[in-house]
């Protein structure tokens, strides 16, 4: 960002513990902010808080990391909880009103081995309500990604790199109080601790329709609406 604000006859502004950079675009007639510009290639600019997503791109494992810990630096939140029984435990959680930006996020956790549940909490409407002299008519549901698996918020905190200074000390001390937690062994969380399963509840013949394998090396394994499913490892035949 030093670079980029040089480049472009930006001012810079940094905290005093030098983790958040402030970058300011001055006003300069007939050019436009090259931040925005950057951001409206890759369609993020300019969404509807409900609508906004991350880009359908084939980026770095490196991009996904920086972009959860953007995320959850704003939008994110961490818990730490004591039940009734004095048991420490805890959560990191995401919220958006956006469904889509919150199964996105929801993948790229599973797709970087850590587990994580997708709620959503209706709120009310407000019919007639003033709010700073506005009238609020209805509210959008929110949509938590949540991570509470002592093992996954283990592994989440070696891979974030949380730039808000008590956010990231919060984070690495619930990762202390939660790392002496082993992993179920139970047949409800498979070969990896990182993955959950569940059972099928029913199987039942609808219809005869062609099928088609799907082949992803190495693992044989891809994530669809948030479920990890097998892959073939070969093309299979036409079965019902």
């Amino acid at each position: 960002m030093r670079v980029f604000a040089a480049e472009h006859g930006c001012g810079v502004r940094e905290i005093p513990q030098g983790s958040i950079v402030r970058v300011r675009f001055p006003f300069r007639a007939g050019h436009r902010n090259p931040i925005t510009d950057c951001l409206r290639r890759f369609g993020v600019w300019g969404q509807r808080c409900d609508e906004k997503q991350l880009p359908d791109l084939r980026l770095s494992r490196e991009f996904w990391i920086g972009c959860l810990s953007g995320l959850i630096d704003t939008d994110g939140c961490v818990r730490e909880r004591v039940n009734p029984r004095g048991t420490a435990h805890g959560s990191v959680e995401f919220a958006t009103v956006s469904p889509v930006l919150a199964m996105q996020v929801s993948d790229t956790l599973l797709r970087l081995g850590v587990a994580n549940r997708v709620r959503v909490v209706e709120r009310k409407r407000n019919d007639g309500h003033l709010v700073n002299g506005y009238v609020i008519t209805s509210r959008r549901p929110i949509n938590i990604v949540e991570i509470s698996r002592a093992t996954a918020l283990v592994r989440l905190a070696g891979i974030l790199n949380l730039r808000i200074g008590y956010k990231a000390l919060k984070l690495k001390g619930l990762a202390r109080t939660v790392g002496h937690v082993a992993p179920a062994k139970s047949e409800m969380h498979g070969y990896d601790e990182s993955v959950a399963l569940d059972r099928v509840k029913d199987v039942s013949a609808s219809a005869v329709r062609r099928v088609f394998g799907v082949t992803v090396n190495p693992s044989s394994l891809f994530v669809v609406n948030g479920l990890v499913v097998g892959a073939m490892l070969e093309p299979g035949p036409v079965a019902p």
